[in-house]
């Protein structure tokens, strides 16, 4: 079916949403300036090879428009007016049937429609791939090939690419209907076996493009009463009018006090309190960086 994808590819405008492309999809699937690609840029996949960061070099000079999730397993392609829908990453073992792959392929436009609007979704929720994050790509050292990919192990708390710190506060909101059985889909979505995260809500901007919002995998401090919560941001999602973030929270991350933290913002607890939701500078970042004991990692914009 890979093969089958690849000559379809062939002059026409290509959007995905593929767990991994590896260094030997290079010469398989023809893409071109404007064409959008979401793959899994989690340290594991680039680690593992499975995701090949020369790839997406070699792509991204190109113009090809790249986004990193860190827990993408989806296959979905959509090229020109025709979807794919299947089980085949973009490898050279896919495109040789060295492996049994599976997909759908259809025509029919509300599929063609579902499957490009799965892919934006995935688009938003992920961290955009430019110069900054593939210097970073490039210092993961790659095992030896031939070992197990693992999806989505328990993930670490800390980022492991270019992140953005965020400060606002956690304010107490009465769900709507419409709003709590987005929220109860979220935490399906994000649970992860072994207990070491817990999962929470928050309210957001309703544009699933705002980028005055937190994006995966920027970490957001949370202001409470008395202490600052340190959780990382998951994605956010709109279904209908209702719009909320998501975020996890680990049980070994460093906690502050909110006074601790005023005052390595040069601020007052009840300034945080009632304040708005603000990204940090660069000094700001630094500070709370050294204060969480954060990686360096450049920022993510």
């Amino acid at each position: 079916m890979m093969h089958t994808i690849c000559q379809k590819a062939e002059g026409r405008k290509v959007r995905a949403a593929v767990a991994y492309a590896g260094d030997g999809a290079t010469d398989l699937l023809s893409v071109k300036a404007g064409d959008l690609i979401v793959v899994n840029g989690s340290r594991n996949a680039i680690a593992s090879g499975a995701t090949s960061a020369r790839l997406l070099r070699s792509w991204y000079d190109l113009g090809v428009l790249l986004y990193a999730h860190e827990t993408l397993h989806a296959k979905v392609f959509v090229i020109g007016r025709t979807a794919f829908v299947g089980s085949a990453n973009l490898s050279l073992r896919a495109h040789t049937d060295r492996t049994v792959e599976a997909a759908i392929q259809t025509t029919e436009a509300a599929v063609v429609a579902g499957a490009r609007e799965f892919i934006d979704a995935m688009a938003a929720n992920a961290t955009k791939i430019d110069d900054a994050w593939l210097d970073w790509a490039d210092t993961v050292p790659v095992r030896a090939p031939g070992g197990p990919v693992l999806w989505n192990p328990d993930p670490p708390f800390e980022p492991n690419e270019p992140y953005d710190v965020w400060v606002g506060p956690e304010e107490r909101v009465e769900w709507t209907e419409e709003e709590t059985a987005l929220a109860q889909a979220g935490y399906r979505m994000h649970s992860v076996a072994g207990g070491r995260g817990r999962y929470g809500t928050i309210a957001i901007s309703e544009s699933a493009t705002d980028a005055s919002s937190p994006v995966q995998p920027d970490m957001v401090l949370l202001i409470r009463p008395r202490s600052v919560a340190l959780v990382r941001f998951l994605d956010r999602r709109q279904r209908g009018g209702a719009a909320m973030g998501f975020y996890r929270t680990d049980r070994d991350c460093v906690r502050r006090t909110l006074g601790e933290v005023a005052t390595a913002l040069g601020s007052t607890p009840a300034m945080l309190r009632e304040g708005d939701w603000a990204r940090m500078d660069p000094s700001q970042r630094g500070v709370l960086r050294d204060l969480f004991k954060l990686p360096n990692l450049p920022a993510r914009s």
